[in-house]
């Protein structure tokens, strides 16, 4: 996993104790988040990528965040920020990105935007929050968080101290 190491101060991984854990973690991300943040996520099937999205939404007052394998998009209003959940576990060429309309939700002052599987195109903007979700063991995940530009690395930084703080996070 990218992002490792062992300063905290410098992002990192942490060890999520089960799935209320990986919520927390969105809940976490949710209170240091702001219009126009980018956040890939990046994981196997399982490793929590919408579990952490669903506590994100939840705790921006946003309401129950579902996968959006099928929609592709799910855009959750009503909360602090609205929030654009993108998975491109479906899109199988680079043409159907243009589809997504992706590029008129970076920066976008009004929300923030995740992308569950991101690392399967190059469709991130250069500044955004990766975070890489792992399966290591039967209920706990480790995540990783790292950033490309100013804002990725404040924010991987930030969100990996609040976890360390945390009931049911670790350092691996």
């Amino acid at each position: 996993m990218s992002g490792g190491g062992g300063d905290p101060a410098a992002g990192g991984g942490v060890v999520l104790e089960g799935a209320a854990a990986t919520a927390r973690a969105g809940e976490a991300l949710a209170a240091l988040v702001r219009g126009g943040d980018a956040v890939a996520l990046v994981g196997d099937l399982g490793a929590g990528k919408t579990t952490l999205v669903a506590g994100l939404v939840r705790a921006l007052g946003g309401g129950a965040a579902a996968s959006p394998t099928f929609a592709l998009v799910h855009e959750y209003r009503g909360g602090r920020l609205v929030v654009w959940h993108v998975d491109l576990y479906r899109i199988e060429r680079e043409a159907e990105l243009v589809e997504l309309g992706l590029d008129e939700l970076w920066g976008d002052p009004r929300g923030v935007c995740l992308v569950e599987w991101a690392d399967r195109f190059g469709v991130m903007p250069p500044d955004h929050l990766r975070l890489e979700l792992a399966h290591a063991g039967l209920e706990q995940r480790t995540l990783a968080a790292s950033g490309t530009g100013p804002r990725g690395r404040a924010l991987a930084r930030e969100l990996t101290a609040a976890l360390l703080a945390s009931p049911g996070c670790a350092p691996p």
